[in-house]
C-alpha cells in the first residue's frame, strides 16, 4: 500500500477496523488543524493519546576524521510508531511525566554497507520540560527517557545461552580449564549477558495548537542508544526526527 494521508484524530474516530486494517493509518500519529492562539495547562491536566512517529532514523557511523550521522533504510513495517502514551501535566515550567502506553517499540535499520542496527525506540519514563504554562506555537520542550534492552532475559542466542534461563557456556569445559583464561575474554561478553538500560533525550517543538480539542502537534528530535545484543556489543547512537502529537484534558 502507498503512505497513508495524513488525517486528524477526530477522523480517525470514525473509521471502522475493517477500514484501518492493511491502511497504514494505524502508524500515523493525528495531525493538528490550527485554531486558537494557546492551550493554558490547568492543575491536574493530563497528556493523552501522545503519539511520535518518526520520519527519518540515523545511524552515527565512523568515517575518515570522525564520525557522522549516515541515513538508514528502514526495514522493520508499519509497526513502529509509538502511541497511546498518557501522563500527567504541570505547569511553570511545563512538564510531562510519562506513565503509560505503547513506549517502546523494536526497530531496525539497515546501514548503506548491509549492517543491520536493530534498536528499541523509545521514551520510557520520559520526563519533558518546557518554560511557560501554555502550549503555543514555537513552544520548545524536550527531557530524558530510559530506553531498556532490546532482548529481555528469557532470550536465547543461537548457542542456548540466555541471561536467566539457557546455556551458561558454548564451549566444552575441558577447553575453558585448559585455556588458562587467556581467549576467554571475548566470549565473557558473549556469555554473560545483561539487561542493559540506555539513557535518550529528545526536544520537541509544538507548531500546532487546536485549543477547542485541546490538541498539539509537532516535530521532534531523540537520540537515543542502539541494541547491544545483552551486553555483548557496544551500542550505536540512534538520530530520530519526526513528528509528534498530543491531547491535553
Amino acid at each position: 500500500p502507498g503512505a497513508a494521508q495524513a488525517i486528524t484524530a477526530e477522523q480517525f474516530s470514525q473509521l471502522t477496523y475493517q477500514q484501518v486494517k492493511g491502511s497504514g493509518l494505524a502508524n500515523r500519529c493525528p495531525t493538528v488543524e490550527s485554531s486558537g492562539d494557546s492551550i493554558p495547562i490547568k492543575s491536574g491536566s493530563r497528556l493523552i493519546n501522545v503519539c511520535f512517529e518518526p520520519k527519518s532514523f540515523a545511524v552515527e557511523t565512523e568515517v575518515d576524521g570522525g564520525s557522522k550521522f549516515v541515513t538508514t533504510k528502514l526495514l522493520t513495517r508499519q509497526t513502529y510508531t509509538l502511541t497511546a502514551i498518557v501522563g500527567d501535566l504541570s505547569a511553570n515550567p511545563v512538564t510531562f511525566k510519562e506513565e503509560d502506553g505503547m513506549d517502546f517499540a523494536a526497530t531496525t535499520v539497515k546501514l548503506p554497507n548491509g549492517e543491520y542496527v536493530p534498536f528499541l525506540f523509545s521514551v520510557k519514563n520520559l520526563v519533558a520540560k518546557g518554560e511557560g504554562s501554555a502550549f503555543k506555537p514555537g513552544f520548545t520542550w524536550g527531557g530524558e527517557f530510559e530506553v531498556p534492552s532490546y532482548r529481555t532475559g528469557g532470550f536465547l542466542d543461537p548457542k542456548g545461552r540466555g541471561m536467566y534461563t539457557g546455556y551458561d557456556q558454548a564451549v566444552a569445559l575441558p577447553a575453558l580449564q585448559a585455556d588458562g583464561k587467556e581467549g576467554q575474554e571475548e566470549l565473557f561478553k558473549e556469555t554473560n549477558k545483561v539487561f542493559d538500560i540506555g539513557k535518550g533525550a529528545i526536544e520537541m517543538e509544538v507548531n500546532k495548537v487546536n485549543a477547542p480539542l485541546g490538541e498539539i502537534g509537532g516535530v521532534f528530535v531523540s537520540k537515543q542508544p542502539s541494541d547491544t545484543d545483552m551486553g555483548a556489543k557496544a551500542p550505536r547512537t540512534i538520530l530520530l526526527k519526526g513528528i509528534f502529537y498530543g491531547k491535553v484534558v
